[in-house]
C-alpha cells in the first residue's frame, strides 16, 4: 500500500512520502480498534480521532494528520481495490494528494468475520506533517 500511495502521488505531480514508524503504529492501532469494536470509522470504539496519533508520539508537538480507510471482502480487500476506491472519492482523493504531507504510515488487518461479513481486510493509511516549534526569542 505504501508503494501504491507514493506511486499515485508521484504520477499525480506530488512528492513521495517518507515511511513513519509512528504512523505505521498508529495506523495499526486504528485498524485493530476497527476490528475489535466492529466499527468502521475514524473514531472506532468512541475514541477521539487524534488519540492514536498521540499514543504513538507522532503529535507531541504541532502538526497535522489525515487518514483514509477502506475495507473489502476476499479479492475486494486488495491494496489496489482500496486505492481505486480512494481515487474515486473526492474526499479521500484530496487527502491522498494533499501537498502538505511529508510522512505516511499504513496498516492492514484481516478478520475472519467483520461487520457480519466473512474474510474481510481493513486498510488504514495515515498521513502527517510535523511542524517544528518556533524558536524562543
Amino acid at each position: 500500500m505504501r508503494c501504491l500511495v507514493n506511486w499515485t502521488r508521484r504520477h499525480g505531480g506530488r512528492s513521495t512520502l517518507r515511511q513513519s514508524p509512528e504512523l505505521d503504529r498508529s495506523a495499526g492501532l486504528r485498524a485493530d480498534d476497527i476490528r475489535r469494536c466492529q466499527d468502521f470509522s475514524h473514531s472506532p470504539c468512541g475514541e477521539p480521532f487524534i488519540t492514536v496519533f498521540q499514543q504513538v508520539g507522532y503529535l507531541n508537538a504541532a502538526g497535522t494528520v489525515g487518514e483514509n480507510l477502506a475495507w473489502g471482502q476476499g479479492r475486494l480487500g486488495s491494496a489496489r481495490t482500496a486505492m481505486a476506491s480512494w481515487l474515486g472519492s473526492p474526499e479521500h482523493r484530496q487527502i491522498l494528494f494533499d501537498a502538505s504531507w511529508r510522512d505516511v504510515g499504513v496498516a492492514r488487518v484481516r478478520a475472519r468475520s467483520l461487520f457480519g461479513r466473512p474474510n474481510v481486510t481493513v486498510w488504514v493509511a495515515q498521513f502527517g506533517r510535523r511542524l517544528g516549534l518556533a524558536p524562543l526569542p
